[in-house]
């Protein structure tokens, strides 16, 4: 996985909405989003925040499940943050699961997320393990909770992470016939260290939340 480098983002978004449509097929939505995003990168004092667009598509087939989501965010410093100037950033996130049981499921993925300028904030590019549960609240309304470790993950400025996570949280409601509404949830925290120079390592960490607002077509 190369560091800060693209990648085409739409082959992903087309492959899920390809997925398999035969006698087997259970579910499939494709859909746009709105999101709110807070970043934080080094300290505290190193904070920002936006908005953004994308789109989302979820397949399932059998056990099988998939997910990906495109945003483009366009993040400004805070009134507390010591940051000059702001920056915008394109984010993959996406998702291969297997049901383990009726409730959980096991899942990898990827997570890439490139800045724009790239002297303005970490680009990360990382491979996500863990697992999904999930959840009937009632006709039409389910949530899910995922866990991810982040491994592998690369920078656009070097340094290396002893511990990386995601955790989402997220609500599908069917509104009416096949159009959903989807909410979404999720916290990254990346303990990413430094050694400028070659004196020693320094803690420079990287932590975002996500709040993702969408609709969804089902087929």
């Amino acid at each position: 996985m190369s560091q800060g480098g693209g990648i085409p983002v739409a082959m992903v978004l087309l492959g899920v909405v390809g997925w398999p449509a035969g006698a087997g097929a259970q579910h499939l939505t494709v859909g746009p989003q709105a999101v709110l995003v807070d970043y934080r990168e080094v300290s505290s004092g190193l904070r920002y925040s936006g908005s953004g667009f994308g789109g989302v598509a979820t397949g399932r087939h059998g056990k099988l499940s998939a997910a990906a989501s495109v945003v483009r965010l366009t993040l400004d410093p805070t009134d507390q943050s010591t940051a000059g100037a702001g920056f915008k950033a394109t984010q993959l996130d996406a998702w291969v699961g297997y049901d383990v049981a009726s409730y959980a499921s096991v899942e990898v993925g990827i997570i890439r997320r490139t800045a724009d300028p790239g002297f303005a904030a970490q680009s990360l590019g990382a491979l996500r393990v863990g697992a999904r549960s999930t959840y009937d609240l009632g006709p039409g309304a389910t949530v899910s909770f995922r866990a991810n470790y982040l491994a592998a993950p690369k920078f656009s400025g070097g340094g290396r992470a002893s511990f990386s996570i995601d955790l989402g949280l997220g609500l599908d409601v069917r509104l009416a016939g096949r159009l959903h509404g989807v909410v979404d949830y999720a916290f990254e925290r990346v303990n990413r260290k430094t050694n400028p120079g070659g004196t020693g390592e320094i803690d420079a960490p990287i932590q975002q939340t996500l709040a993702r607002l969408g609709l969804g077509i089902g087929f």
